[in-house]
């Protein structure tokens, strides 16, 4: 009978120290073991994140399922944790890994084999153009062919037309592949409809992160069906298949020592290093990393720019302000180029502006902590998710007046001059993960929409409205409603 009595005990004490949240750790939602705590049904995942914020602070966690998640909403105290070491590195996420045994690639590596991978693409893509004035041609290209496809929807209410992502995935895909997409090509609408599935289902997908154990109580089948395995792994497959055809062409045709792309300075760096135990050179590797700029180099900025044209449309004034600037420095119809941003202030202010308001990953991209350590005076335990809050940083009334609303004059001093630099201010990220496609991505936003502004202006249709609030069906991400516009030639 003691017996019995002492292992209840020891039962009670362990399942009390199960239910209990450490004290040292920060405040915010606990649960219960495994399962965590699961909000029922009514709020958006960021007016949670709002609430918690406002009853525990900038920095709290919440346990969900198998994974302490950690949030930050204070600016300096989200640039100071990820610019140190043991927050660095990424999170074992599917999304990342795509259900691969090893992380490739370099968005979700760590290590050393993110380190050879952010590096060998910020030289190559430096070397390729990124950043320079001569890469600006071949954005101005795809520009003035946008602008002829808004002429022919001019006058009725379309969608922002597909060409629009088919033009800045030329841009991309032409420093990674040396290739170019036909907007009919069956390719490139195959891949437009596997990236919009693999993000609607990441609320799904991510149930094999969160509550891994399912798996254990349920047949197989089943819980594939529910964590959209079986998607997943087709959307990987059709992309690699195609990556490794590209990749097998270059290593036909390859040149060494004169690299056309980032996929031959890739293809060369693996021959050069064959030999080495330690390499993290692999075609697989190179496959995933295509694949990492493929989507982030797509997804990102064209998301971006249609935001512009959605917030255009919604403040005419802005607008008209605007193309006065872009006609009074772009004479002639000349195109924008790297040179010009100088004297584009007020154009400059607006793109800032559409940035902050649109927040397009609106908990940024997480990292984990690789070690115990701490932060904001709290225990941070190993294995953390850390995620820094983007969207509410965005409009913290700490950094910004009047944070809820659309002001590009926010951006500009006293003497009309474009302020570069704002604490609370971060759609790239901060810190060592900071994106590494950021120069890319700012150069692309300034030719796109000064060339298509020039000739094209965009106002609400009549009767209907130009929601700025972000579709409901993605968590990971804040993109845009599909919705119509109406596109006017210029006079």
């Amino acid at each position: 009978m003691l017996v019995e009595v002492v292992l209840l005990g020891v039962l009670l004490l362990l399942l009390r120290k199960a239910l209990k949240k450490p004290s040292e750790y920060p405040p915010g939602r606990w649960g219960l073991p495994l399962v965590g705590y699961v909000p029922l049904p009514g709020p958006t995942y960021q007016d949670h994140l709002r609430n918690l914020n406002k009853k525990h602070g900038d920095l709290y966690l919440w346990r969900m399922g198998a994974q302490l998640m950690v949030y930050v909403h204070d600016f300096r105290l989200m640039r100071d944790a990820f610019s140190r070491p043991e927050f660095t590195d990424r999170p074992d996420f599917q999304i990342f890994s795509f259900l691969e045994e090893k992380v490739l690639g370099v968005v979700g590596t760590n290590g050393d084999a993110w380190v050879n991978n952010r590096r060998f693409s910020l030289r190559q893509l430096r070397d390729l153009g990124m950043g320079k004035s001569r890469l600006v041609d071949a954005v101005q290209r795809q520009a003035t062919w946008l602008v002829e496809v808004f002429k022919k929807q001019a006058g009725k209410a379309a969608p922002v037309p597909y060409a629009l992502r088919v033009a800045i995935v030329n841009v991309i895909w032409q420093l990674v592949a040396g290739k170019q997409f036909d907007i009919e090509d069956p390719k490139m609408q195959e891949f437009e409809k596997l990236m919009d599935e693999i993000l609607s289902n990441q609320d799904r997908a991510s149930i094999q992160d969160f509550l891994p154990w399912l798996r254990y109580i349920m047949p197989s089948s089943v819980f594939k069906r529910l964590s959209k395995y079986d998607s997943t792994v087709y959307s990987k497959n059709k992309f690699l298949t195609y990556f490794f055809e590209v990749i097998e062409e270059h290593q036909a045709t390859l040149n060494p020592g004169e690299p056309r792309d980032l996929i031959d300075g890739y293809l060369m760096e693996m021959e050069q290093k064959k030999n080495d135990p330690d390499t993290t050179r692999s075609k697989r590797d190179l496959a995933f990393l295509v694949l990492d700029l493929f989507f982030a180099g797509n997804e990102t900025t064209t998301t971006t720019v249609t935001w512009v044209f959605y917030y255009l449309a919604n403040h005419p004034r802005v607008q008209q302000k605007l193309q006065a600037e872009i006609d009074a420095v772009l004479t002639d119809g000349r195109l924008a180029t790297l040179e010009d941003k100088p004297r584009l202030p007020y154009t400059e202010a607006v793109i800032h502006e559409v940035l902050r308001m649109s927040s397009l990953i609106p908990t940024g991209v997480p990292h984990v902590a690789s070690r115990d350590t701490t932060l904001g005076g709290y225990t941070i335990p190993k294995g953390a998710v850390i995620n820094g809050t983007t969207f509410t940083i965005h409009r913290d009334p700490r950094y910004w007046d009047n944070p809820d609303e659309f002001l590009p004059e926010r951006w500009l001093d006293s003497d009309g001059k474009f302020v570069t630099k704002k604490e609370g201010f971060l759609p790239f990220g901060v810190g060592k993960r900071q994106c590494l496609g950021e120069s890319l991505a700012r150069m692309e936003i300034l030719v796109f929409s000064t060339t298509v502004l020039q000739q094209v202006s965009f106002s609400v249709p009549p009767g209907k409205t130009v929601s700025l609030k972000p579709d409901p069906r993605v968590r990971i991400a804040q993109l845009p409603i599909a919705q119509d516009l109406l596109a006017s030639v210029r006079g």
